[in-house]
C-alpha cells in the first residue's frame, strides 16, 4: 500500500463524521438534538486532525499531495470547522431549529476543503470543490422561511455552477493543451496560448471560491443571507480550500517548461514559463481592485456580516499579492507568506464572526453596529476574543494579523513593487477602521433605556463549544504573532 493513504485519513474520518451524524439525527428528540450532535462532530474533527501528525510528505499516484503548508492548511480548516460548529450549535439551539443536518453537512464541506487543500490534479481539484460547495448552498439557506437566505441560495448556486462550467472549460483547455489533467504537465508544442486561456478560466473560477474582484459580487448578500456562524465557516473554509489551490495552480503554471515536480507548497522555485509578464499583472489588476473595493466599501457598512464581507474582499487581494513572492519578476516564486497571512486570516475571521454570532440574537436581528452596542460587557470572554480577532484583521501587533501584513509589505519592497505596497499600507488603515468600529461599540457604554439582554441566556452547555473555539482563535492569533516560527514558513 502507497505509505501516502495516511493523508486521505482526515478527510475519511470527516465524512465518516457527517454520516454518523445525519444517520443519527432522525433518531434523536428535537431537545436532544443540539446537545448531542455537537459533541459528536466536534469529536470526528478533533479525532481527524491526529492524522496529520503522522502525514507523509509525498505525492499520491499524482492525483493528491501533502507537505508542511498543507498540513498547516488542513490544520487551520479542522480547527476552523470546529468553530463553525460551535456557532451553529448555539445559533440553531437559541431558535429552536428543529433539524440537526447542519452539522453533517458542516463536516462535508470541511471534507471538501481539506481535498482541495491536497489537490494537485484537476479533477480531485473539482471534486473537492463541488464536495465543498453542495452542503454550503444548504447551510446558507438554513433558515428557509427567511426571503433573505433564500435569495443568498439563489444567488450563490447560480454564480456557483456558472464559474464551476469556466473553470471546466479551462481545465478542458489545458487538457488539450498538455495532454493530462495534472497541475504540471508539459505544454504541448504550438499549444502555448491554448494552455494560457485555460489558466487563466481556472483561476478566475478559483477567485470566484476565494471572492476576489472582480467576481466578488456574490459575498455581501451571501454573507448576509446566511447565518452568521456559518458565514463564519465559509469565510474561513471555502477561502483556505480556494487560495490553497491556486497557490498549488500558481507554482505548476509559472514552472511548467522544466517540467520539475512543484507539489511541495513551502518550496523556492524558479518562474520559467513564457507567461510570467501577463500573470504578474493579472495579479496585480486582480489584488488591487480587491483591495479598493474591499477597503471603501466596508466603511459604508452597518452590518457586520457585510462589513466582514468586504473585509473578504479585500483580504483576498493582500493573500494574491503573496503569489508575487519573493521576486517575481526576477523568476523567483516562494508562497510561505501568503500562507502565513492566510492562515491568520482564516483563524481571525471565523474566530470574530463566531464571536458575533453569539451576540447576535433571534434570527441575527442584533448582528449590526447599533444592536451589538455594549454586548461584549454581557460576555468579557468572548467579546475579548473578537476584539483579538477584529485586532488581527486589522494588523495591529502583537497579534498575526501584524506580522502577515508587514511581511507581504516587506516582501513587496524587496520586489522593488514600491508603488503597490504604499498603496496597498494605506489601504489597510482605511480598512482597519471598519474592524476598529466593531471593537469600539462591542464594548461601548449602553444607554440606560436600553432593554436587558435575553438572547445569551440559554444553559451553558449550549455555548461551551463557541466559547472555547472564540477564547482559542484569539489564543491562536496571539502566539503566532508573537512566536511567528510556529506558523511562519520561510
Amino acid at each position: 500500500m502507497h505509505s501516502s493513504f495516511i493523508n486521505l485519513l482526515p478527510m475519511i474520518i470527516l465524512a465518516l463524521g457527517a454520516i454518523v451524524s445525519i444517520a443519527l439525527e432522525p433518531l434523536l428528540r428535537n431537545t436532544n438534538k443540539h446537545r448531542i450532535l455537537p459533541w459528536v462532530s466536534a469529536s470526528f474533527i478533533v479525532i481527524a486532525a491526529i492524522p496529520f501528525f503522522f502525514a507523509v510528505q509525498d505525492s499520491l499516484y499524482g492525483v493528491l499531495a501533502m507537505d508542511p503548508i498543507r498540513r498547516l492548511l488542513g490544520w487551520t480548516i479542522l480547527f476552523c470547522s470546529f468553530l463553525g460548529i460551535g456557532g451553529v450549535q448555539w445559533t440553531l439551539a437559541r431558535e429552536k431549529y428543529r433539524g440537526g443536518e447542519a452539522y453533517g453537512l458542516l463536516m462535508l464541506a470541511a471534507s471538501g476543503a481539506l481535498c482541495m487543500t491536497q489537490a494537485i490534479d484537476f479533477l480531485a481539484l473539482f471534486i473537492g470543490m463541488e464536495l465543498a460547495a453542495f452542503p454550503i448552498y444548504a447551510l446558507v439557506g438554513l433558515r428557509r422561511k427567511d426571503r433573505g437566505g433564500n435569495e443568498a441560495v439563489f444567488k450563490y448556486f447560480i454564480s456557483g455552477a456558472v464559474f464551476s462550467v469556466i473553470f471546466l472549460y479551462g481545465v478542458s483547455l489545458i487538457y488539450g493543451a498538455t495532454g493530462s489533467t495534472h497541475f504540471g504537465n508539459a505544454v504541448l508544442e504550438g499549444r502555448n496560448w491554448l494552455y494560457v486561456a485555460g489558466l487563466f478560466l481556472v483561476l478566475f473560477g478559483l477567485l470566484f471560491k476565494a471572492g476576489a474582484a472582480p467576481v466578488h459580487f456574490w459575498v455581501a448578500d451571501v454573507y448576509t443571507g446566511a447565518p452568521v456562524s456559518i458565514t463564519a465557516f465559509m469565510a474561513a473554509v471555502v477561502k483556505v480550500g480556494a487560495l490553497a489551490a491556486i497557490g498549488s495552480v500558481w507554482l505548476f503554471a509559472v514552472a511548467a517548461p522544466s517540467s520539475v515536480e512543484v507539489w511541495n507548497l513551502a518550496q523556492t522555485i524558479q518562474a520559467e514559463t513564457f507567461i510570467s509578464k501577463p500573470l504578474e499583472l493579472f495579479v496585480l489588476a486582480v489584488a488591487f481592485l480587491s483591495i479598493i473595493i474591499g477597503a471603501f466599501s466596508g466603511l459604508a457598512q452597518k452590518s457586520i456580516r457585510r462589513i466582514l464581507a468586504f473585509s473578504a474582499v479585500m483580504n483576498a487581494g493582500f493573500i494574491a499579492l503573496g503569489l508575487l513572492l519573493p521576486n517575481f519578476a526576477s523568476g523567483s516564486v516562494q508562497l510561505g507568506p501568503m500562507y502565513f497571512f492566510l492562515i491568520t486570516y482564516a483563524i481571525a475571521s471565523a474566530g470574530a464572526l463566531t464571536g458575533i454570532a453569539y451576540f447576535s440574537g433571534n434570527q441575527d436581528e442584533w448582528e449590526t453596529l447599533d444592536n451589538i452596542r455594549g454586548l461584549g460587557r454581557e460576555n468579557p470572554l468572548v467579546g475579548f476574543g473578537v476584539i483579538v480577532c477584529l485586532a488581527s484583521l486589522a494588523g495591529l501587533p502583537p497579534v498575526a494579523g501584524f506580522l502577515a501584513k508587514f511581511t507581504i509589505f516587506a516582501g513587496l519592497f524587496g520586489a522593488k513593487f514600491y508603488v503597490f505596497a504604499i498603496i496597498g499600507f494605506l489601504l489597510s488603515i482605511v480598512a482597519a477602521v471598519y474592524y476598529l468600529r466593531i471593537a469600539y461599540v462591542l464594548f461601548a457604554a449602553v444607554p440606560t433605556e436600553k432593554e436587558v439582554l435575553s438572547h445569551c441566556s440559554l444553559p451553558l452547555s449550549r455555548s461551551f463549544l463557541l466559547k472555547v473555539g472564540v477564547t482559542l482563535a484569539a489564543i491562536a492569533v496571539l502566539i503566532m504573532g508573537v512566536f511567528p516560527a510556529i506558523g511562519l514558513i520561510v
